[in-house]
């Protein structure tokens, strides 16, 4: 018997296999579970404290803290491998939800007081219990905190060789680049490489200029670009970024943008994201801090379409982008890019209806379905 049933567009948005290669640990805090481990240290926090992290609490508190200073608050909460566990498998369960099949968790070892080693594994056992019940997976991408020395980035870099494990493929760096541009932290990245491991960094977020995305391909050789904006403002680059294929992880909830043009029909033409994709370059949607930012891995994909005039022709490649991106090895992910795009045409099939694109709005992408 042939299956009629339809679904709607928000169905789809939550249901389509996907990615998602940015997304902080401690920015998928949930209320309930910061208020629980304050509690259970003895942490003064009222409710209403707590909910100033968060965007979705904005109205109640008048402000938000999120972002830094959030994961700056957090991560002294988290004091025990028990407390990471908790915090990672409610991160997959949250996902899964919204139909992420694969993540990539950044986190800062050098915030922790716990060692390297216990981290990674109560991480890594909360992601094999997720595993068995949500089908998704997870890599872990420790992080240099750009606002500590390049001494400690690369005491942090030499935590990670002296631990190998097979959910760490790589590195990052994060926190505010404005007084750290990346090549402060050459040291830590060279020896990260020649220790085998991959290289991603937040480069040229917050509007800072484009050369920090140029040294970070130049100079530290990174593979993927977290976040990466204002590459724009250099048309050269922005073709040569194009044409060479380097991923950029793009978060539509970015805080900057949403401060910055804050008429929402400013924000829509002039968004980055938007351009980046007129010119044809390599973008996998993020959702960076789910709970902070007040987002998920199907609004993130919502406001692809629905705010930045993508088709669904482009979701799909946007998908397969991601495929492309994610450090897993070749051998998966050419199972998922068959597997994800057969689901995701199956899915499409059912939609009621087509979103309808403003043409004033609409973008027409596509790109190699290969890495």
């Amino acid at each position: 018997m042939q299956d009629t049933q339809t679904i709607t567009l928000p169905e789809f948005f939550a249901t389509f296999p996907k990615v998602d290669l940015h997304y902080h640990l401690l920015g998928g805090v949930r209320l309930t579970t910061m208020l629980a481990l304050a509690e259970k240290y003895g942490v003064p926090l009222t409710e209403s404290e707590a909910k100033s992290y968060y965007r979705r609490y904005q109205h109640e508190t008048s402000v938000v803290k999120g972002g830094i200073a959030a994961l700056n608050f957090l991560y002294p909460l988290m004091r025990s491998a028990e407390d990471y566990y908790r915090v990672t498998y409610e991160v997959a369960q949250d996902a899964a939800a919204t139909g992420i099949r694969h993540l990539e968790l950044f986190w800062n070892p050098s915030d922790t007081e716990l060692s390297y080693a216990d981290v990674t594994e109560a991480m890594s056992r909360a992601m094999a219990k997720a595993a068995e019940k949500w089908d998704i997976r997870a890599l872990f991408i420790p992080s240099i905190n750009r606002e500590k020395s390049p001494e400690e980035a690369v005491a942090m870099v030499d935590a990670v060789l002296s631990y190998p494990h097979p959910l760490v493929p790589g590195i990052g760096i994060d926190y505010k680049e404005n007084d750290a541009p990346i090549e402060h932290f050459w040291k830590a990245y060279r020896k990260a490489k020649l220790g085998g491991l991959r290289l991603t960094g937040h480069c040229s977020e917050f509007g800072l200029h484009w050369r920090n995305v140029e040294t970070g391909l130049d100079l530290i050789h990174l593979e993927r670009i977290d976040h990466g904006y204002t590459v724009l403002d250099n048309p050269e680059l922005t073709a040569r970024c194009a044409r060479e294929g380097v991923p950029f992880t793009v978060v539509p909830s970015n805080t900057y943008y949403l401060k910055k043009w804050p008429d929402a029909d400013q924000w829509r033409k002039h968004h980055p994201i938007r351009q980046m994709a007129l010119a044809g370059m390599n973008i996998i949607p993020a959702t960076d801090d789910w709970h902070m930012h007040n987002t998920n891995g199907a609004e993130c994909y919502r406001v692809m379409v629905e705010e930045f005039g993508f088709d669904l022709d482009g979701v799909r490649q946007l998908m397969l982008n991601g495929i492309n991106a994610c450090w897993q090895p070749e051998e998966i992910k050419q199972q998922w890019r068959q597997a994800w795009a057969a689901e995701f045409d199956a899915l499409r099939s059912k939609l009621a209806h087509e979103p309808q694109i403003d043409p004033a709005q609409h973008i027409s992408y596509h790109r190699s379905q290969t890495a």
